[in-house]
């Protein structure tokens, strides 16, 4: 708020790293956010079955694409 009050609007970077990393407010500075006492857990803490799945869907759709030479696999999240 007082940011915003006094220079006018902030970009979303600058409003994730604020709710997430504020010193006092943010998110993960506030308490242990992972694990199964946090708000959540990550698949690698769980199994490594979930990564293992996602490279079987990505080999199943190269092959429906006639296995091209080139291909992205984008991560769009961390994770």
């Amino acid at each position: 708020e007082t940011t915003i009050g006094l220079r006018g609007p902030i970009t979303i970077s600058e409003y994730m790293s604020l709710a997430l990393g504020h010193v006092k407010h943010g998110y993960y500075m506030r308490r242990d956010v992972f694990g199964a006492a946090g708000d959540f857990t990550t698949s690698p803490e769980i199994s490594q079955l979930f990564g293992e799945l996602i490279g079987v869907w990505c080999v199943s759709n190269w092959e429906e694409m006639g296995r091209p030479k080139k291909i992205r696999i984008v991560e769009l999240g961390p994770g």
